[in-house]
């Protein structure tokens, strides 16, 4: 089976959906007699380097230096959609918000989350070109993988039929893992990794940590995360903040300083607004790091028992959350081993396998469409 699979994510970020390409990339070809992919990676920047582990006899590599909108362009004229070129393949994966036109193979898209559609105001000015996008491919796609249950429910309310849904939930390196036993415990400050956006919710935990720091009952605040969109009011509040030294702003960090932070956090702070998964609370789980979420979210349901719930358009409660996880010393270390147990569940083998399955499945619809 051959796949056509878009890397371009994993091009340009470490993190999010550039992180869920470049590992199920990596685990497919780790699959004994699994797909070969023909990996798609049209883009005028330069970007990263592929992963280095990725066997040669696997995998081949397809870089184009158009912007991707005019490949997406050149693929609409006759003999040069994404299932023809570069290469022939047998289904192509779109992993990402950029859906090259597929006609001569089967058609496998993820939908990572669809916060555009639960709250315009999550994604600004674009949201009605994303959502267009979305349909458009969702009518063509074969298959659709979300990447947790909640997220079943995001499909469903773009209008994706059911019978589409494959649900495949991301993984965890094994990169990701506590500190090593003897280490000395110097867990010292709170953490929080998400791109500057409204849907992460920092002004809400910044006003929660205020409160905290008020009343002297809470450490240091460090953030992991680029700007994305509609920051400036927090950027703003953060500025003029009376505590503005107690909080540390990582716009980028390699991964090796990331598993640094996740080992060095009390907790990490995650009561993000919406969710298709939460990659950043399964990478803190499997440091053995308590997490604090938004109720009924897609990190919830990752996190499971474990998790410090909290209602995360609620200042008060945000703030009562962090206190809790402060200063429960018994429930913080029996919930890092509960959510240490559950993240081993997660595994990016275990999606790769899914994957294969789903994209036998969309090869068999495919089939079953032009049969008639």
């Amino acid at each position: 089976m051959r796949v056509g699979f878009d890397i371009r994510p994993a091009l340009f970020s470490y993190a999010g959906i550039g992180r869920y390409a470049r590992e199920l990339a990596r685990h497919l070809c780790g699959i004994p007699d699994g797909p070969f992919l023909e990996l798609f990676a049209p883009a005028w920047r330069g970007g990263a380097d592929l992963p280095r582990d990725l066997p040669p006899d696997r995998h081949r590599f397809h870089r184009g230096w158009l912007p991707a909108r005019i490949m997406n362009e050149l693929a609409r004229l006759p003999g040069l959609d994404a299932g023809r070129f570069p290469a022939r393949v047998d289904v192509f994966h779109w992993t990402d918000y950029v859906y090259p036109p597929v006609r001569s193979a089967a058609a496998v898209m993820t939908l990572h989350d669809a916060a555009f559609a639960v709250d315009p105001t999550f994604h600004g000015w674009n949201t009605s070109v994303l959502m267009d996008r979305v349909r458009r491919a969702i009518q063509r796609a074969d298959k659709v993988i979300v990447v947790s249950e909640p997220a079943r429910h995001d499909a469903e309310l773009i209008g994706v039929d059911p019978e589409k849904v494959r649900v495949v939930p991301n993984g965890v390196s094994p990169f990701f893992s506590p500190p090593p036993e003897g280490a000395p415990d110097r867990r010292e400050y709170l953490l929080t990794v998400g791109t500057l956006e409204p849907r992460k919710n920092y002004l809400r935990i910044l006003q929660a940590l205020e409160r905290l720091w008020q009343k002297d009952l809470a450490p240091d605040w460090v953030i992991v995360g680029r700007e994305g969109w509609e920051y400036a009011e927090f950027l703003e509040r953060l500025e003029r903040s009376p505590f503005r030294h107690r909080i540390r702003w990582n716009k980028d960090t390699t991964d090796d300083e990331l598993l640094r932070l996740y080992r060095g956090a009390i907790a990490l702070v995650y009561p993000s607004l919406h969710e298709g998964f939460g990659l950043p609370v399964l990478e803190a789980m499997a440091c053995a790091t308590p997490v604090v979420v938004g109720d009924r979210t897609a990190p919830a349901w990752v996190a499971g028992k474990g998790a410090m719930r909290v209602q995360p358009r609620n200042v008060d409660s945000i703030a009562e959350g962090i206190e809790r996880i402060l200063t429960e010393d018994p429930w913080r270390r029996q919930a890092a081993a509960v959510l240490l147990k559950r993240a081993r569940e997660f595994t990016w083998e275990r999606a790769a396998e899914r994957t294969r399955e789903v994209y036998l499945e969309a090869i068999e619809s495919r089939a079953r469409k032009a049969a008639g």
